[in-house]
């Protein structure tokens, strides 16, 4: 059992550090830009309090979930849980108040991006959901933690999509 846990902190660490070199090289191609304006600065900092207040309920209901339920899901499905849900809440709002993309970038970059992480998450959750593992003795495994992240960005890429076309139709009128 001690190989299994080593191979999951690799498996982690080696996916936590490809995200890392992801963003950074969207960094250096200029394809995130992080300059926002005084507005948007103020809509993301009342969105980032709400995601942060989304974190902090949604882990005590885990807690208390785990308590009187029993143990229904591992941990690091119930810790995913909760920090899709406070992303999708600070997501959201920022959508909502136009304060998600900087003025300098592209929402077709940002739609592409967030269908093909929700396709690849999407996709091995499927793969995970045909071969047995999602659940074990009916508890819910790691193995959900792809198809949790592939709904959030899904969620998130259906509000965006939904509000730019909105915004769009507004501008025609």
């Amino acid at each position: 059992m001690e190989r299994y846990h080593a191979g999951m902190l690799c498996g982690l660490t080696v996916g936590i550090l490809a995200g890392l070199l992801f963003v950074a090289f969207l960094f250096k191609k200029k394809i995130l830009d992080m300059h926002f304006d005084e507005r948007q600065e103020r809509a993301r900092g009342k969105a980032f309090q709400y995601g942060f207040f989304t974190m902090i309920i949604s882990t005590y209901f885990y807690a208390v979930s785990d308590i009187m339920l029993g143990h229904w899901c591992d941990t690091m499905v119930g810790v995913s849980l909760c920090i899709a849900l406070a992303i999708c809440v600070f997501a959201i709002t920022c959508i909502l108040k136009d304060a998600y993309l900087s003025l300098r970038e592209k929402p077709r970059t940002l739609m592409t991006f967030f269908a093909l992480l929700s396709i690849i998450n999407l996709g091995f959750g499927f793969m995970f959901h045909i071969s047995p593992g999602l659940t074990e003795n009916g508890v819910l495994t790691y193995r959900a933690v792809n198809p949790i992240m592939g709904t959030a960005t899904l969620v998130i890429l259906i509000v965006y999509i939904v509000n730019y076309l909105l915004r769009l139709r507004e501008e025609e009128e």
